[in-house]
């Protein structure tokens, strides 16, 4: 794997950064500073994650604390938990996708096998109706649909972790029920943002597709 050019990020965060200016100037958005600071950092970290670079993690972690406090603020206390779930699966995934392979070296792309894509389901259906009853009691925000995005983030996230290349599936379904929620509470950017995630989750799979393909080739090759 290539190491990340420090410049060339630097220059796509600016970038994003000035986009966000200059939708702020012409379109009435109100911008709060640390949801623009989550927003530039998750974009940063899903853009480098999606093309299977490390670095992605440690940027995330930026984003996963602002977004903590933005979600506060609009109740939506399920992505409250899921951001304090993100801080702990992050720095664990580091280590993982650094030392989780054989003999402590770089862990590779691989596959969930059918029995534990059926025991997702049962946990998705099973999260989802507990978590929603918890976060009606608390008088958050849409409950079901952010119960729903919550437990498949949360898988999404531990399947990302071990770098299964099925994490992407969940994160595009996340992702495509995300836009709207947040529009409907008023996170305009944070809205864009995932719309601009599903594409790079779309990428995603398709570039762990790619480097599967090419592992199993070598590993034949290699027989």
């Amino acid at each position: 794997m290539k190491k990340a050019n420090l410049p060339n990020l630097i220059g796509s965060a600016a970038s994003i950064f000035v986009l966000l200016l200059s939708v702020q100037r012409f379109v009435p958005i109100q911008l709060d500073l640390i949801e623009a600071i989550a927003a530039i950092a998750s974009a940063w970290s899903v853009w480098l994650l999606a093309k299977n670079n490390p670095v992605g993690w440690w940027i995330g972690l930026i984003g996963v604390i602002a977004y903590g406090a933005v979600f506060y603020q609009v109740k939506l206390y399920g992505e409250v938990a899921l951001q304090s779930f993100y801080l702990i699966t992050s720095l664990q995934a580091i280590y993982i996708w650094l030392r989780g392979g054989e003999n402590s070296t770089e862990k590779p792309v691989c596959r969930i096998s059918q029995r534990w894509l059926i025991l997702t389901a049962v946990l998705v259906a099973v999260g989802v109706f507990g978590l929603r009853t918890v976060l009606i009691s608390l008088g958050g925000a849409a409950p079901l649909w952010d119960a729903l995005t919550t437990i498949l983030s949360a898988i999404a996230q531990l399947y990302l972790m071990e770098r299964y290349l099925e994490s992407w599936y969940l994160w595009i379904v996340a992702d495509t029920i995300y836009v709207p929620l947040y529009a409907s509470r008023g996170l305009y950017l944070t809205s864009i943002l995932y719309a601009i995630f599903l594409l790079m989750a779309i990428h995603g799979l398709q570039n762990f597709q790619r480097i599967y393909s090419e592992q199993k080739l070598k590993q034949q090759q290699s027989l």
